[in-house]
């Protein structure tokens, strides 16, 4: 669990704020997605975007599963609405420490926080030894070049799906209050005494921040954080990129969580490769009978199947499921 105190000041600085650069972080999320028709035809764009652009620093920060994106890529919006340039030049002019900082969180990890580290690769440590300057400096070069490619033609719908989304959460505001839109935001959100739990396999306790910003994501179905729970350079305000409410382009047919339920749904796309319980339980933040009661349905549906390795059983999804995900659904 990861706790954030919320006392009179920070409930009265959380603002909601349209970030560019945020969106094209959620977009490339979309690369490490491995289901069939995850992200539907936005995934192909952003892997088109940058294979041919051959973007590579930002093809090997979100190819595999890292634990943590260095935080500098999404800049903290100072307005409700930034432009693109200004967080482009927020990036290349990062300061060298808290560079330094981030990406040695990214390579060792934070043990008290569960927080797993990884080997670099070799194309970030090449583009490293040309100074942190230099390295700041590419990535915002390749984001630019990520944002003409695949999402500077879309901008204007993507962003008006964000400013709906932040006109409704506002009514919830006028309605149910600040606490009440909070506890609505996304189910691993807990509000609760002033303080704001995010229910994740890591943990740590953020102490009272001059402020909360909440970032609109139309890319994503999960809450990406950016939290400095252990001091760092020039430590950042928390800011959450939550999933936007489905826009006028979500399918209107029978989607596969309307059919087996949300729950069902992100463990069956999990399952393109074989997993077991336990692994199913910490990938997914739910009890290990949680996970059983659903994989049970699943089963008796033949929509995965169980095998035993050793002392272990596995599961995964059968190709009736695969085309299950993968088929079109009624607009």
């Amino acid at each position: 669990m990861l706790h954030l105190d919320l006392d009179r000041a920070v409930l009265a600085n959380t603002r909601f704020a349209i970030s560019p650069l945020s969106t094209a972080i959620g977009a490339l999320r979309l690369l490490r997605d491995n289901r069939p028709s995850g992200g539907g035809g936005w995934r192909s764009r952003v892997q088109e975007a940058v294979q041919g652009r051959k973007l590579v620093l930002l093809g090997s920060l979100f190819s595999g599963s890292w634990d943590y994106v260095p935080d500098f890529l999404t800049p903290q919006p100072p307005g409700p609405a930034t432009g693109l340039q200004e967080e482009l030049h927020t990036v290349a002019t990062t300061q060298s420490a808290r560079l330094r900082w981030e990406l040695r969180v990214m390579a060792q990890g934070v043990s008290e926080e569960r927080l797993a580290g990884r080997v670099v690769p070799v194309v970030l440590r090449d583009a490293l030894e040309r100074g942190e300057q230099h390295f700041a400096e590419q990535l915002a070069a390749e984001l630019h070049q990520l944002w003409e490619g695949a999402l500077a033609p879309q901008w204007m719908a993507l962003r008006a799906r964000m400013e709906e989304d932040i006109g409704h959460r506002a009514r919830t505001i006028a309605r149910h209050g600040l606490s009440g839109m909070l506890a609505a935001l996304h189910p691993r959100l807990l509000w609760s005494d002033d303080q704001l739990t995010l229910v994740s396999r890591l943990r740590g306790r953020i102490p009272t921040s001059t402020g909360l910003v909440l970032t609109p994501s139309v890319f994503t179905t999960d809450l990406r954080v950016v939290i400095d729970s252990i001091p760092g350079p020039a430590t950042r305000q928390p800011m959450f990129a939550y999933p936007c409410r489905p826009g006028p382009q979500t399918p209107t047919g029978p989607t596969v969580p309307a059919l087996l339920g949300v729950t069902r749904a992100r463990l069956l796309a999990d399952l393109h490769t074989a997993r077991t319980t336990a692994e199913l339980s910490e990938r997914h933040f739910l009890a290990t009978s949680t996970v059983s009661y659903h994989l049970g349905i699943l089963h008796r549906t033949g929509l995965i199947t169980r095998t035993r390795a050793g002392q272990h059983v596995l599961y995964q999804r059968t190709a009736r499921a695969t085309d299950l995900l993968a088929a079109p659904r009624a607009h």
